[in-house]
């Protein structure tokens, strides 16, 4: 897989690189006065702590389902691309907190428009909001501390290269027939060949210089690459620590 440069115009930098944050910092400021609004309807109001000041609980209502819709997300996205664990119930939990989220803008601005009124069923079920994000935030802390995934790669540097010996000739790979791999010797010297020409060597000019397809010659560079890897930090049989 190569990797590509875009080099972005200035206003498009701006807006990459801060325009999502205010969006979404604006996008949460916007949702508060509906959640807590929501939260009062459910009869949550100011208590007292311990005597020494008064705090409204409801203003943690917000928390509770905005923050907690955007915390869904990112945790389900890293679960995803890391493998973890839990990321079925990152997955679901974000696509429940977001449901959430729009469904008590809605109630809010709907009560208050006078569209509907205030029932047991909605007290009930916005009370029941905090528990229920608290259960399922303390599930996906549960992932492994590290967020390092050992992950089990084909040590392809054995079959990839025709043996020397004539007693090891035959077909490389079941099921996959084709033209007789070559050896790394010849590997090798087409890449010192390129070298001493004062060429890059590159999947496409080690291709050429082999007669294969770029692909195919983007392998055998990986198969050298991981060959000048020391013996010890390969001596796990093909297992490498990937750390994001």
């Amino acid at each position: 897989m190569s990797t590509v440069s875009v080099d972005l115009p200035p206003y498009a930098k701006v807006v990459f690189r801060y325009g999502r944050p205010v969006v979404l910092l604006t996008a949460l400021l916007m949702s508060i006065p509906g959640e807590i609004h929501l939260a009062e309807v459910a009869g949550w109001e100011s208590v007292s702590m311990f005597g020494l000041f008064t705090l409204n609980v409801a203003w943690g209502m917000p928390v509770c389902v905005s923050v907690y819709a955007a915390c869904s997300a990112v945790i389900a996205d890293v679960a995803k691309r890391l493998s973890l664990p839990n990321r079925k119930s990152a997955q679901v939990g974000a696509v429940a907190a977001l449901a959430l989220a729009l469904t008590a803008q809605d109630v809010s601005h709907w009560i208050r428009a006078d569209y509907m009124g205030t029932s047991w069923i909605l007290v009930g079920a916005v009370s029941a909001i905090p528990p229920i994000v608290a259960f399922h935030m303390l599930h996906m802390a549960a992932a492994p501390e590290s967020t390092a995934s050992e992950v089990e790669v084909e040590d392809v540097a054995d079959d990839e290269f025709e043996a020397d010996d004539d007693s090891a000739k035959g077909p490389r790979r079941k099921g996959k027939p084709g033209r007789p791999g070559l050896t790394e010797e010849e590997v090798n010297a087409a890449i010192e060949s390129l070298e001493e020409a004062g060429k890059d060597v590159t999947p496409e000019t080690l291709g050429k210089a082999l007669g294969r397809a770029p692909r195919t010659a983007r392998r055998y560079l990986k198969v050298i690459k991981r060959a000048e890897i020391p013996a010890a930090e390969t001596s796990q049989a093909g297992t490498f620590q990937l750390s994001i």
